[in-house]
């Protein structure tokens, strides 16, 4: 009979938290709420490409420029979203940092490392993401941009340069065209790409006209991320 009767009691109790967990969350709004996070995440990154774009193309460059736009985006995040307590705070990559195996020696987030045969652009910002309205508090994400340009060679007599262009986690970029390119005191007439076994994707670069060595070469993505390579 005691046993019947814990029993039943396990039972009412049981059916009694359910019924609490079902109707909690079905009026809580989870889908705006995951919304919500995912849209700070996205155009957190949004910012900080548009920031390096901005270092990039800017001579001389501003190195407090994603600092400035990360300042402006805490206060517009109140704005944006009144009522739901949001608070966003960032720390900045500063000193010597390694990302994919390569050093990269950052200040207030940023760095350029141009003129060498394998030059790239970057901007890395942490983020620690409160919300009070649903209790969430230091939802961390890392948010870095970047753009490798590689020279792999030139050939003087085709007037050919073939390069990697690549982004952040080694990704290659597809969608380059011949407008994106620059080689200084040349016209690029062509830009091709195709597959490489090792290299996944590269790029063919046409000039008019003949190539002397050295010979530098920019790269513009869709992002307008600027890198600057030099070979050899």
């Amino acid at each position: 009979m005691i046993a019947m009767l814990m029993i039943a009691l396990m039972i009412i109790s049981i059916g009694a938290l359910m019924n609490r967990a079902v109707t909690y969350y079905k009026h809580e709004p989870w889908e705006e709420y995951l919304t919500l996070i995912g849209n700070i995440e996205l155009s957190s990154h949004r910012l900080v490409e548009l920031s390096l774009s901005n270092y990039t193309n800017t001579q001389p460059s501003n190195s407090s420029v994603l600092r400035s736009n990360l300042q402006k985006w805490q206060t517009d995040l109140t704005r944006i979203y009144p009522g739901y307590g949001v608070s966003l705070n960032y720390t900045l990559a500063d000193g010597l940092y390694t990302f994919s195996g390569t050093a990269i020696r950052y200040s207030l987030g940023m760095n350029y490392t141009w003129q060498k045969r394998a030059s790239f652009s970057v901007a890395n910002a942490s983020f620690d993401l409160n919300i009070n309205s649903i209790g969430l508090s230091g939802h961390k994400f890392l948010t870095v941009a970047l753009l490798n340009l590689t020279i792999l060679s030139v050939n003087t007599e085709t007037s050919e340069i073939t390069v990697t262009v690549k982004k952040e986690n080694g990704i290659p970029l597809l969608d380059l065209e011949k407008e994106d390119f620059q080689v200084a005191g040349l016209n690029v007439t062509k830009a091709t790409s195709r597959y490489d076994e090792q290299y996944v994707v590269v790029y063919v670069i046409k000039c008019a006209g003949t190539i002397t060595l050295p010979v530098t070469v920019t790269v513009w993505d869709s992002r307008g991320i600027k890198v600057t390579a030099k070979y050899p």
